[in-house]
């Protein structure tokens, strides 16, 4: 009998290749359902596409041990690969402007240096089931950034959607998060990662961030007060 294929989902840490990441890396593996292997930044900069590869679901960037430098240089190395991959930041210190953090299109996670091993865990936990693990307030900042204009027509895709779809993906525009929306509806959080799942195919995202900006551009605002 042919064996399973490997669903756990797979990452780089892209950190110095020191005790310390060698640590980190290891315990996030015992806690997390994620297969991590150590990456240097300089690594990545020789043989990106090789290092990447076709199986890298996240890339975690440990802000702490590569710095503001590398993470300018990592921002323009990552521009040029057409394969999306979600970016986790870790160890972020906490006075790192939102407008740094604008820069990272891919991202679905900021954690901060103060931050322990249990916050660290619920939100890959959370991260890994399809959310986003970052404050409100960074969330709508980068709404306002990309949005371009107030939508004023909402767009033929959103009329494809179920009507739960349609409640779900506006429920998210708002920020809520799955277990919110799945309170708010009275269905189970599994009910809403499976209509999430089908609106993301219809909309054309591939992610929660992406979806809930293509909310506010393309779902008008008396949809909100029907």
């Amino acid at each position: 009998m042919p064996q399973d294929k490997d669903i756990t989902p797979h990452a780089i840490l892209l950190a110095g290749n020191s005790l310390q990441s060698n640590l980190l890396k290891d315990s996030i593996e015992q806690k997390v359902a994620l297969n991590i292997r150590l990456v240097s930044p300089e690594t990545l900069y020789r043989h990106r596409d090789e290092t990447l590869g076709s199986d890298t679901d996240y890339i975690i960037i440990d802000y702490a041990t590569i710095g503001s430098a590398n993470a300018s240089k990592y921002l323009e190395i990552i521009e040029g690969v057409e394969k999306y991959t979600q970016e986790i930041l870790l160890n972020a210190p906490t006075n790192l402007a939102h407008a740094e953090m604008l820069k990272w299109q891919n991202l679905v996670g900021v954690f901060y240096d103060s931050d322990t091993i249990e916050t660290l865990v619920s939100g890959f936990e959370r991260i890994l089931a399809g959310e986003l693990w970052m404050s409100r307030k960074l969330v709508y900042e980068y709404v306002h950034f990309y949005r371009r204009r107030q939508c004023a027509k909402t767009s033929p895709y959103y009329t494809r959607l179920t009507k739960r779809e349609q409640q779900i993906i506006k429920l998210l525009g708002d920020g809520a998060s799955n277990v919110e929306i799945a309170e708010t509806l009275f269905v189970s959080e599994n009910t809403v990662k499976a209509h999430l799942h089908n609106a993301f195919k219809k909309i054309k995202v591939k992610n929660r961030l992406q979806a809930l900006l293509w909310v506010k551009n393309n779902v008008a605002s008396s949809e909100f007060v029907q």
